[in-house]
């Protein structure tokens, strides 16, 4: 999945546990499931949830767009009984993975990661072939924020530590593709690639 255009047509190909893959961390466990512990350096996980639901992705790979709606459907299907905390794991065969973490992280400074998270999942397979912080940046403008701090932050050291201490922590927890999900500390070794699949995989694990 060097070319990007390959990459969407991998879409139309989904298998069950498919996921965008770097080859120097593939991961070849024997069971479905591992007992780990996933840690928090920038979020406070409620202590009443029933379920915390932890995503190592990288916002390039079209597996881990695919999983978006899945991921929102069981924060509506669970409401309060779920946390889903995001962790940045940019892979280096996708050049603006790393640009596009740090400007979700640039947006949490000002009150806007949710939406621009979002948009920039939505317009994957456009900023994907080029161009990508000005299109982020143009994110920013129509989100209304402040875009020379915008762009100060996501070109910064800060940010850039961020997404680095995330995307150690995946390697630390063998994290080899995404999207890599966590339940309650269990790592789930493969993706079911439909919702209801998908829900009953995160259930199993839950409190």
């Amino acid at each position: 999945m060097k070319r990007v255009s390959l990459s969407y047509l991998f879409i139309a190909l989904i298998l069950v546990g498919f996921a965008c893959e770097k080859k120097a961390e593939i991961n070849t466990p024997n069971q479905s499931a591992t007992q780990t512990t996933v840690s928090s350096a920038q979020e406070e996980v409620p202590v009443d949830v029933r379920i915390h639901l932890v995503k190592f992705s990288d916002y390039q790979c079209p597996a881990c767009k695919y999983f978006v709606p899945f991921v929102n459907q069981l924060k509506e299907d669970f409401g309060d009984d779920i946390y889903v905390e995001y962790k940045h794991f940019p892979l280096s065969m996708h050049p603006y993975a790393h640009v596009a973490a740090r400007s979700v992280e640039a947006a949490r400074l000002q009150g806007k990661k949710k939406e621009m998270h979002d948009l920039i999942f939505a317009g994957q397979e456009q900023w994907s072939q080029g161009n990508a912080e000005a299109i982020f940046i143009g994110y920013a403008r129509s989100l209304e924020m402040d875009v020379e701090k915008f762009q100060q932050d996501m070109n910064s050291a800060d940010m850039n530590r961020i997404v680095m201490a995330d995307r150690r922590e995946g390697r630390d927890l063998e994290v080899g593709s995404t999207p890599t999900f966590f339940v309650n500390g269990v790592k789930l070794e493969s993706n079911p690639s439909n919702y209801p699949a998908f829900k009953a995989l995160v259930e199993q694990y839950a409190d």
